[in-house]
């Protein structure tokens, strides 16, 4: 029986609602990935929450994260402050102007001296030449007098105390890697000669006796200096003009702190701060105030750091990138 018009239209448009509905459901299972080809998560980042960094088990084994607990200690206070070694070329030239006035000095005072003898003995020295030989050594002794006091001027008189032969002397030994000079500056004020000084060279520490003070003021803590000598095996260490750690004689009060390691210890944003452990994931950052370096380490006062605190002594570096590469927490606390 032949189908009316009406009813193949609808016979059409039924079958072409069904094959799209069939292309539908096959492309959306096509194109789903199943449990086998779906992307597995990337592992987390590390994040910052609540001040703390969170560093998950498998980043901490491949930074060799390694922890080890402050020991306690005491020590007795005293001030703190930097020593800094000096430029001997200018020295090196006082030295030399020293030893040709020196020269001079003596060539004249032996000429006055033979010139005087002739005219006292009749032997043709006109007194005018005697005169003039005399005033000839005068004035080669006063060059050599100014000559000695420039250790004054440019140094200070914690140097000119060795006398005035001792510049040539340090010269040399300063050339030969023997000696160095060091200026010492506190913000209270500049310990006196004869006080001992104790010097961090990290690593290592060393002694030196103040000898007197220098010629000028730091500019900027506004203090008085004084200079000191290093001798021995430890003067080549020291770089002219590098900068180092310098605590006076202990003789204050007693205070209680920890010794934090050397490799705990990390320089940024013009401080220092170490790795604290707080839990087996996590990690915060604590500034270290008040330290003062001993040989084993630096000195802290009880106060945020105690002792059994856990400080990460390897991988602290690795540990400061990721807290720089870390996504911080929303201002609200809450998620956008």
């Amino acid at each position: 029986m032949a189908l009316g018009r009406g009813a193949f239209s609808a016979l059409l448009l039924g079958s072409g609602i069904a094959l799209g509905a069939l292309a539908g459901w096959g492309y959306a299972h096509f194109a789903a990935p199943d449990g086998d080809d779906a992307p597995h998560a990337a592992p987390a980042a590390p994040a910052t929450t609540t001040g703390a960094l969170v560093v998950d088990d498998a980043t901490r084994r491949r930074a060799g994260i390694v922890t080890a607990a402050l020991a306690t200690t005491t020590q007795s206070q005293g001030e703190t402050g930097y020593a800094r070694a000096l430029d001997l070329g200018p020295l090196a030239a006082i030295g030399a102007e020293i030893d040709s006035a020196r020269a001079a000095a003596t060539a004249s005072a032996r000429e006055a001296a033979r010139l005087a003898a002739l005219a006292g003995a009749d032997a043709g020295a006109a007194q005018r030449e005697v005169e003039s030989a005399r005033a000839q050594a005068r004035a080669d002794a006063a060059r050599l007098n100014l000559a000695c006091q420039r250790v004054t001027f440019e140094f200070g008189a914690g140097l000119s105390h060795l006398g005035c032969g001792a510049a040539e002397a340090l010269a040399r030994q300063a050339s030969r890697g023997e000696v160095a000079i060091l200026r010492l500056d506190f913000p209270a004020s500049a310990p006196p000669a004869g006080a001992m000084v104790q010097i961090d060279l990290a690593p290592g520490s060393t002694q030196v006796r103040v000898l007197g003070p220098a010629a000028a003021g730091d500019t900027q803590l506004q203090s008085g200096g004084a200079l000191a000598l290093l001798t021995g095996p430890q003067a080549p260490r020291i770089g002219v003009g590098r900068i180092l750690a310098a605590t006076t004689a202990a003789n204050g009060p007693v205070r209680q702190g920890v010794i934090v390691p050397r490799s705990a210890i990390m320089r940024t944003d013009a401080g220092l701060f170490v790795w604290r452990a707080t839990a087996a994931d996590r990690f915060e950052r604590v500034a270290l105030e008040d330290g003062r370096a001993m040989a084993p380490g630096w000195f802290v006062p009880i106060g945020r750091l105690h002792g059994g605190d856990q400080v990460v002594i390897a991988g602290a570096g690795t540990l400061l990138g990721l807290d720089h590469a870390a996504p911080q927490p929303s201002a609200d606390g809450g998620d956008d």
